[in-house]
């Protein structure tokens, strides 16, 4: 994967159920941390989104555990989208330690549009793409999104 830079950054706490009696955090809770990462993601970038009309909606995650993290820890979520389809695009994110930048843990999610009048998938709003590229800095989808460089 080329190198990302990441706009988005949420510091997490880590609470006392997150962790076994041996003071490790458990990695199906990297998930849900990466889950209100992409909330907070969401909302920054589309802050007036009609979530009575529209869903943004998970269709395949993956994650590679690269070390433990011990509930003393801190750690935070880096999120960046980095790439965009017709009505997907993907959010790739960094689970890290703060104070060493030790990567705990990568995922990649792909998430659909979703039209929820009508119950399926949907194409991309053009002012959603055209935000995310903004937001990002440079073009997630050729000949779509304004170039990053004027």
């Amino acid at each position: 994967m080329e190198d990302i830079t990441f706009h988005n950054k949420l510091d997490i706490q880590l609470r006392f159920t997150d962790a076994d009696p041996f003071g490790h955090v458990n990695n199906s809770i990297f998930f849900q941390y990466y889950d209100i990462a992409k909330i907070k993601y969401v909302q920054e970038l589309w802050p007036d989104l009609d979530t009575r009309k529209y869903a943004i909606v998970v269709v395949h995650v993956e994650a590679d555990f690269m070390a433990q993290v011990r509930i003393d820890e801190n750690v935070s979520v880096l999120t960046a989208v980095t790439n965009v389809g017709n009505k997907s695009f993907t959010l790739y994110q960094k689970l890290v330690n703060t104070d060493t930048n030790e990567v705990k843990c990568i995922g990649k999610t792909i998430m659909v549009a979703f039209d929820l009048k009508k119950q399926e998938s949907m194409e991309l709003l053009p002012e959603w793409v055209d935000a995310m590229c903004k937001y990002e800095g440079r073009d997630l989808r050729k000949n779509h999104c304004p170039s990053s460089k004027g």
